[in-house]
Parts: C-alpha cells; structure tokens; sequence
C-alpha cells in the first residue's frame, strides 16, 4: 500500500516533466503528505493536461454522507476494474499522482519502522491513479486513489504491495479516454526494481504535522 509520499520538487520540475500541462492550482513543496489533503493531481480535460488540488482518498460519487464514509486511498490494481467505489474511476476518471518519493513501513517484531523510497535518478515520477467528483456543481469535491501492486524485489522486504509507478512514456495511455482495458492493466506492474532505493528513517514520519526535509534523511534511530 502507500500511506504517505513526497512531492518535494518545484513547480518548473513538474511544468517540465509533466507538460505541457495548465497549473490550475497553488503549489507548495511536500515532505510528509498524508491522507486527506489536498495534493495536486494531473487530470485531461479537453485533450490537455491539468494540475489541479484533489482529496487524497475517493469518495465514489454516489457516496450519501461524505461526513461517515471511509476514504479509499488506494486501489489494489488487480481487482480495480471489479470493485463498485472504484470500476467507474478506472473506465472514465484515470489521473497521474506526482510524487517522488514514498514512504513505507516494514513490521518485525510488531515494530513498524519507517523507509523511504524513491529513484536512484532523483528524479519526479507518477503514480497511476483514479479520481471521482462528488457533490453539487457549486461545492464539488474532487478526490483520487493510488493503485498499487505487488512489490518488485527491492520493496519486498519491507511491503508486500506497492504503488503502482507509471513510465513517462505511457502518462498519455494512462489518461486518454479511449486507452483498452487490456492495455490499462498492462501498464500497472511493479516497478523496475534496479531504478528504486530506499532507507529507513525517523519515526517522526508518523505524524502528518511533521513536514520538513529532515524526515527523509537516512537514519537506524526512531
């Protein structure tokens, strides 16, 4: 799963990796996003990409009371097209998530120690991502989930399951309306494993009020 990831780069990073893109929001560098904020993500509209602020979590469209629901903030890739709160988004509300890093935790001994993970390159990446609009014209609420899959072998010793990283040259596949099933679930394998590291660090990841560049510093003391 992903529970928290970085967005740590300049809005020029994103306007180049992503463009040509309409930034259709304010942009602030992130070092601890957590669930239920307002991050921006890249949707199509009219043929041409849009950054814009969504809700990390779906809320499915039809969702009664968004006070009670539970936010989905990830979607297992195998079972996406399947699953009524997500198979709709998949068809239709397909978006890229920039990031470029995250963060997961590995269990042992019941502790839960924090790792971040990101490129070797440094470099900007998307996660493949699904989003909904829920509400009124007037008061829409837009948000999205991460899908994830199984981890390549340089996840697995810390999570099973990972987000699912997207290829810069499969961003327009994954948004285009008219991209095939078949040809949209092909693109959601794990990533190539000797692009990725990770290293553990602070426990002070824990908590979303911690969002400075000092989280991310490799460290074997919680």
């Amino acid at each position: 799963m992903c529970g928290r990831y970085t967005l740590a780069k300049p809005l020029t990073t994103i306007k180049k990796h992503f463009g040509p893109i309409i930034v259709k929001c304010e942009y602030g560098e992130r070092y601890n996003i957590a669930p239920g904020q307002s991050i921006p993500a890249i949707t199509l509209k009219n043929n041409q990409r849009e950054l814009r602020l969504m809700r990390w979590g779906l809320i499915p469209s039809w969702t009664r009371n968004i006070k009670t629901v539970k936010a989905l903030i990830n979607a297992r890739s195998e079972t996406v097209h399947q699953k009524p709160s997500f198979r709709d988004s998949f068809k239709t509300h397909r978006c890229l998530i920039p990031a470029d890093g995250f963060i997961e935790w590995k269990v042992a001994k019941k502790e839960k120690s924090p790792y971040y993970v990101f490129l070797k390159t440094k470099r900007i990446f998307a996660f493949a991502g699904i989003w909904a609009k829920w509400g009124k014209e007037t008061s829409p609420v837009y948000s999205y989930s991460i899908l994830t899959t199984r981890a390549n072998i340089t996840l697995a010793p810390i999570h099973e399951r990972m987000p699912v990283i997207l290829e810069q040259e499969n961003y327009n596949l994954w948004l285009a309306p008219e991209t095939d099933g078949r040809i949209l679930h092909g693109l959601l394998s794990p990533f190539n494993p000797s692009k990725m590291g990770a290293h553990q660090i602070s426990k002070k990841i824990n908590s979303y009020k911690n969002d400075h560049d000092g989280l991310l510093v490799p460290s074997s003391i919680s």
